[in-house]
């Protein structure tokens, strides 16, 4: 077995798929823009969208289910590493203090599709031992949660950066605002 096929099957990755009706161009710039990403995702943000543009993003505190408040993601900093205009996001993520396991780079691309864009993240190479499945499934809840909130703001102008969401929850209240 080689050595790349031993760290395939070493490791996981976390894959999420939406379509989005929007235009192409409007998701990548809710992905890339500072004043974008404050508006439906981040408590701040700095962003240089170029390749090898420096890039911060501060997550909220968001409430999880009975309303408590998690620790949230914090500050993050790193730099955009391969930006094609309405196709493709990538961020190279420096690690956070103390945090081992979590690769660096997130990668979304950006199709056309019928109805709007279908967006997919790709954040690959999660360790696929045991004591590694709380960390991969805590971030595979919040790109979740990112992508249900990108939904929600590009195809209803609504947010909800406080709350912690899934596709579900957004379906849900995407139908009951069409129903008013």
């Amino acid at each position: 077995m080689s050595s790349a096929e031993k760290t395939r099957l070493s490791t996981r990755d976390i894959r999420l798929t939406a379509t989005i009706r929007a235009k192409p161009e409007d998701v990548y710039r809710g992905l890339t823009s500072a004043r974008e990403l404050t508006r439906w995702w981040l408590q701040g943000a700095e962003t240089d969208a170029r390749n090898a543009g420096r890039l911060r993003m501060v997550w909220p505190r968001v409430r999880a289910a009975g309303g408590v408040r998690g620790p949230g993601f914090g500050e993050r900093v790193g730099v955009f590493v391969d930006l094609e205009p309405a196709r493709k996001v990538a961020w190279l993520w420096k690690p956070a203090r103390g945090e081992k396991g979590v690769p660096a780079l997130t990668s979304i691309f950006v199709l056309p599709a019928r109805a709007g864009s279908e967006v997919t993240l790709l954040h690959s190479g999660f360790p696929s031992a045991a004591k590694a499945d709380e960390l991969y499934r805590g971030y595979a809840r919040a790109w979740e949660d990112g992508l249900a909130k990108l939904k929600l703001y590009l195809e209803t102008g609504r947010t909800c950066k406080l709350e912690s969401v899934d596709f579900e929850t957004v379906r849900i209240l995407m139908a009951r605002s069409r129903k008013k």
